[in-house]
C-alpha cells in the first residue's frame, strides 16, 4: 500500500502558539486553515513556508489535540528566523508530510534508546511520545540527550 501523495501547493495553517524553547528556537503550535495535510508518524517531516521569504524542511516534533501540527524551529538563516518570530494568528504554509518514518513499535518487547543532542531531539519527540504513549510494550525507554549548554536544551518542560 502506497502513502498518500503529499499536496504539492501548501496547505495554509495558522500558529495558534508559540514557546521559546531557547534564545533560538521556536516551538509553534500549528491548527489547519484548509484542509490539514495527511496524518504524520514519528521521524517524517514538512515544508513549512514563510510567505514573502520562502520554504525549508522541518522536522515535525509532535502532535496537539484537533489536529495542532507541532514544529520546532531554529532560527539559522531568513526563512527560518521568520518562521521562529511567528506570533499567534500569522499564517504560514506547510506541504507533507515527507520521508521514512520511525517504526517505533517494532521495537515492541525490547528495550527502546533515543540519543540526541541540541535541536536533533525535535524530530525523535514525536518518537518518544508515541513509545510512551504504549509504554507497557517496551521493557526500557531511556532517553540521552546533550546540549552545549543547560540553556541550549529544547523541551525542558517535558523532561522534567
Amino acid at each position: 500500500m502506497t502513502a498518500p501523495a503529499a499536496p504539492a501547493l501548501p496547505a495554509r495553517y495558522r500558529v495558534t502558539g508559540r514557546l521559546m524553547e531557547t534564545h533560538d528556537t521556536v516551538t509553534l503550535d500549528l491548527r489547519p486553515v484548509d484542509r490539514p495535510i495527511p496524518l504524520h508518524q514519528p521521524g517524517q517531516f514538512t515544508m513549512l513556508y514563510a510567505p514573502g521569504v520562502g520554504e525549508v524542511p522541518v522536522s515535525i516534533s509532535g502532535t496537539g489535540p484537533d489536529q495542532v501540527l507541532v514544529q520546532t524551529v531554529r532560527a539559522v538563516g531568513a526563512v527560518t528566523r521568520a518562521l521562529c518570530a511567528c506570533a499567534p494568528g500569522r499564517m504560514i504554509g506547510v506541504r507533507g508530510p515527507y520521508g521514512t518514518d520511525w517504526d517505533v513499535a517494532r521495537a515492541a518487547g525490547g528495550d527502546l534508546l533515543i540519543v540526541a543532542g541540541g535541536i536533533g531531539l525535535a524530530p525523535l519527540r514525536g518518537a518518544l511520545q508515541a513509545a510512551l504513549a504504549q509504554r507497557d510494550r517496551y521493557r526500557r525507554v531511556v532517553v540521552l540527550i546533550g546540549a552545549r549548554s543547560p540553556t541550549e536544551l529544547i523541551f525542558v518542560r517535558d523532561l522534567g
